[in-house]
Formats: C-alpha cells, sequence, structure tokens
C-alpha cells in the first residue's frame, strides 16, 4: 500500500531537531545538489532526492529527503484554500513561480503541465499548457470566480481523452496567455 502525500497539504516536517512548520504549499521535492556560489558549478549529492521548505519566518530549509522523519497535513476540512491552493490540491500538483506568475504545476502521464491565472483578451482566465510552452495555453472559458473544480476537470477530462495542449491547437478559440 502506498501513502500519497499531497506536497501542498504539508504544515510541518520533522527533522532531527524537531518539528519545523512550513508555509502553505511550500514543500517541494527533487533533486539535491550543492550549486556554487562563485562559478556556477554544482555538486550532486549522489543523486539523493531531496526536499525545501520556506519556514513561517521566511527562511529556506532543504536538504536530503531521507533526513525527513515525518510530515504533519492541514487536514482538507478544517482550512481554508485559495482557488489555486484548491486547484493544486485537485490536480496533485504544486504552486511554482513562472514568469512572475504563479501557476500549479502537475504531471501526468509522465509529462508536467501548469494551470494559472492569465490574462487574455476576455480578461483574467485559468490557462492550461504544457510546462515551458505558455504560447500553447488552453483557455476553457473559466474566469477567476468560477469554480476551480470545473477548471480541474475539464483539464483532467482532456489529458485522460488523450489531448494535449500545444502550439498546434488554433490560437483563434484559445487565446494566448499575454
Amino acid at each position: 500500500m502506498n501513502l500519497h502525500v499531497n506536497a501542498n497539504e504539508v504544515a510541518a516536517v520533522l527533522l532531527a531537531d524537531g518539528w519545523h512548520e512550513a508555509r502553505a504549499g511550500t514543500f517541494v521535492t527533487g533533486p539535491f545538489a550543492f550549486a556554487g556560489a562563485t562559478d556556477g558549478s554544482s555538486a550532486d549529492i549522489g543523486r539523493q532526492p531531496g526536499f525545501r521548505i520556506t519556514t513561517d519566518e521566511g527562511a529556506v530549509i532543504t536538504g536530503p529527503l531521507s533526513s525527513v522523519l515525518a510530515v504533519r497535513l492541514e487536514a482538507a476540512q478544517d482550512q481554508e484554500r485559495t482557488p489555486l491552493q484548491e486547484l493544486a490540491y485537485r490536480l496533485d500538483g504544486r504552486i511554482v513561480t513562472v514568469a512572475g506568475t504563479e501557476a500549479v504545476r502537475f504531471a501526468h502521464a509522465g509529462e508536467d503541465f501548469e494551470v494559472w491565472l492569465g490574462a487574455t483578451k476576455y480578461g483574467a482566465r485559468w490557462l492550461f499548457a504544457a510546462a515551458g510552452d505558455r504560447e500553447g495555453a488552453i483557455d476553457y472559458g473559466y474566469a477567476e470566480k468560477d469554480p476551480v473544480d470545473q477548471v480541474a476537470r475539464a483539464v483532467m477530462g482532456d489529458l485522460k481523452a488523450g489531448m494535449r495542449p500545444g502550439r498546434s491547437r488554433s490560437t483563434t478559440d484559445h487565446p494566448s496567455a499575454d
């Protein structure tokens, strides 16, 4: 049995020195490496998985994932989520900042995708694209005030049907994110 943990619900991590509170949505995992301060080099630490959190005080804690002894989750029914946090929860993704805009990045079938609230000729709308390809974004027509569960259902419905956002889509039907 796998115990899946939604990274956006991690409220604290237990390390050898005790519990460390985390800002909502800041727990992330990835390869652990040290980057050179002056020469830009990096030292891969044996391909270990790592983690990073930002504390409520603004400090950043990072280290090998094996140093995390436990995580404390916020109960979903006890917390009020922002629309972006709710979308991250529903897509099992994480909140990232891309080009100055917060987005939800999530993986499906080995590919990374992003959903964000972007400016279109129709106003602020939820947009969906392959990670790194915002020119190929899909605008489903959901505005900022629309329930994010509708956005999540539309995105996952397309992905499960084998449809992917990309540059080959007609830009006349789908306004770009810019």
